[in-house]
């Protein structure tokens, strides 16, 4: 049983035949009947990821030997909770899960284990509205939303209610918390925890969409990261997560943030990166971590040995104007003449584009490779150029601003 219907879903499937030579009935469980990866499963139930007793009681029905998921921090409760039930093999307990994925007990950990993370507080709809000295802007976000749902920057009082408002909404405890923003580079660094050691994959750098002074929609990963930091503290932070969670053979995504010889940690999980970063960290490092994680997850005990195979790279993600997206022109031809290395498609046709403030607004991502930074920004421009996402009318409606 596989949890969530996205596109790096359907890549957990592709492998999943590939390690049982396609003696695997694989069923998708997800809330939506429009996922892409329907088409990739031999049976689809149409429930929601976070019904733990719905989707317990399916996978007793259907007598599940595995239940899985991939790239997302919501599932993993749900997988780590029907496992326990049904006695089956789960790398995450449902304590481990709720440490790794419940920014509050994540941050209490962190505090307690002195790995360096922003100052901050936790509140439910019952705050008095007191804030300590806090340095303006902070971010507001929900302890336990998914792909940057609910989460603000909030650069006055004034702004503090509506910021609220949304990440309640987001949080399925009811729980908020509120923190100081760190000025500097983000960091996204994958790493493998090769039984208990941290094993460095890659790390690359976020940028956001400007215009969106609240958020942190992300639209493009870096690699290398356009900053001076220290890959050893990177690590050291990594490995120092890894014993106070107690950690062991398990990808590993840790986000942070940089600034000279600052690092503060914003949070992380015992996964990979979601928006097709298992591709990313093959195409930089060799090592497939799409398959490592399968075997993984079987009880087999995988080892990595990252290669650097480019200088550089960028990963980038499709926005879109509000429209009715039907089609995506231009990324096989530019895939074939080798401007991209490969491209992954987040939406299926005939789907409503309503904003780019998410993750989940995306339409497609591909990635650009190289051995300088002036042959990807040249492939990059190459690429915004000829792509185009069209609408029902033929017009398109791709947002290329993102890209100049």
């Amino acid at each position: 049983m596989i949890l969530a219907g996205g596109n790096d879903q359907i890549a957990l499937m592709d492998e999943l035949r590939r390690y049982f030579k396609g003696d695997v009935e694989i069923i998708l469980v997800d809330m939506s009947d429009k996922v892409r990866a329907i088409p990739y499963a031999d049976k689809f139930l149409q429930i929601s990821t976070m019904d733990k007793a719905a989707v317990l009681a399916a996978a007793r029905e259907e007598k599940i030997d595995y239940i899985l998921t991939a790239c997302g921090d919501q599932p993993l409760s749900t997988m780590a909770y029907v496992a326990t039930e049904m006695g089956l093999p789960t790398y995450l307990s449902e304590q481990d899960v709720r440490d790794l994925t419940n920014k509050r007990f994540m941050k209490d950990k962190m505090v307690a284990s002195g790995i360096p993370t922003a100052k901050h507080i936790y509140i439910d709809k019952n705050w008095d509205g007191k804030l300590p000295y806090f340095e303006y802007p902070l971010v507001v976000k929900p302890v336990d939303s998914n792909g940057s749902k609910g989460v603000k920057k909030v650069f006055t009082p004034a702004d503090m209610d509506k910021a609220l408002k949304e990440a309640f909404q987001y949080s399925l405890s009811g729980d908020v918390i509120i923190e100081e923003f760190k000025q500097g580079e983000e960091l996204s660094v994958d790493v493998y925890v090769e039984g208990t050691t941290a094993k460095l994959l890659s790390i690359t750098a976020s940028r956001k969409i400007q215009e969106n002074k609240d958020s942190f929609t992300i639209i493009q990963s870096y690699y290398p990261a356009p900053t001076d930091f220290k890959e050893e503290r990177v690590l050291e932070i990594c490995q120092k997560i890894a014993y106070a969670w107690n950690l062991h053979d398990t990808p590993l995504l840790v986000q942070m943030i940089q600034n000279g010889d600052s690092y503060n940690v914003l949070e992380f999980s015992a996964r990979m990166g979601g928006g097709s970063k298992y591709y990313l960290i093959n195409a930089l490092t060799g090592v497939d971590i799409m398959k490592v994680y399968v075997e993984m997850v079987m009880g087999e005990k995988p080892h990595v040995e990252p290669t650097k195979l480019y200088n550089n790279a960028i990963m980038s993600y499709v926005y879109c104007y509000p429209g009715m997206y039907e089609q995506m022109t231009g990324l096989d031809e530019l895939k074939k003449e080798g401007v991209i290395l490969d491209y992954f498609m987040y939406r299926s046709s005939h789907s409503e584009i309503e904003k780019s403030n998410t993750s989940s607004d995306r339409v497609a991502g591909f990635l650009v490779v190289g051995n300088t930074q002036e042959e990807v920004d040249t492939k990059l421009h190459t690429a915004n150029k000829k792509l185009k996402v069209l609408d029902e009318s033929g017009k398109d409606i791709m947002r290329h601003d993102l890209f100049q």
